[in-house]
């Protein structure tokens, strides 16, 4: 039993049905956020840049903005929205804005792929759980390593709720988190002149959370012991 295989097995039993009732409220809420927030951000300089950026077309939606997106293009726009104005839901043990990550690619791979409402409220929950958690093992070493902990613990928080609300295989969503621990980055050096990288770094976990798992969907493997191993994950962003 590896951490990640563990972790995937949690989020592949957890069910839209059975959640408690304060985890409903509070992915309802997280919804709200996201969307206010996008639709606040979608003229600022940043949010233009991204969605100038863009270079897929597809059923993902930008809020606030017209046409349709790639998935990846599109939780790009809505994950750097969501966060850049630094008014996105935040929790402290990390810390972490959960919401501005997983929301984003959650909903971006459910209208990329036709997903239910159950779906989405089951990869948000399991997300949101994930990111939270894993920000709680080594409090404040990420930043103390020059990383950026939204950016680092989002990218594999966002793989294990895509492939969840995929419905992938315990074994599959192992491999999603595994592949994600590549993925991360995100460096504070925007702290030295507010430059607008730590705006993209919610948006950039939320597409590589969505790289991840759709690539363990299609059998692409990462290291099963990506986060205890020597040289893994925990290892290098948070020594």
């Amino acid at each position: 039993m590896t951490l990640a295989l563990d972790i995937a097995r949690f989020a592949a039993a957890t069910t839209a049905s059975t959640l408690p009732a304060p985890a409903h409220a509070t992915i309802v809420r997280l919804l709200y956020d996201v969307a206010g927030l996008c639709v606040a951000a979608r003229r600022t300089d940043y949010v233009s840049a991204a969605r100038a950026s863009a270079a897929s077309s597809g059923n993902a939606t930008a809020i606030g903005h017209g046409g349709g997106f790639g998935p990846y293009d599109a939780a790009l726009i809505n994950g750097t929205a969501a966060h850049g104005e630094d008014y996105d839901d935040t929790f402290e043990g990390g810390p972490v804005h959960a919401g501005a990550v997983v929301v984003p690619a959650v909903l971006a791979a459910a209208e990329h792929r036709g997903l239910s409402g159950g779906a989405v409220l089951k990869g948000i929950a399991v997300g949101v759980e994930i990111m939270c958690r894993m920000s709680l093992v080594a409090p404040q070493a990420t930043h103390k390593a020059c990383f950026h902990p939204t950016a680092i613990f989002g990218a594999p928080a966002a793989a294990v709720g895509v492939a969840a609300a995929l419905g992938l295989a315990p074994e599959k969503i192992a491999q999603a988190v595994g592949i994600a621990g590549s993925l991360a980055s995100g460096i504070i050096e925007y702290l030295a002149d507010g430059s607008s990288t730590k705006r993209l770094h919610a948006g950039a976990a939320a597409q590589s959370g969505i790289r991840a798992a759709l690539l363990a969907e299609s059998g692409f493997t990462g290291p099963a012991t990506v986060l205890e191993g020597r040289l893994g994950f925990y290892g290098a962003f948070a020594p």
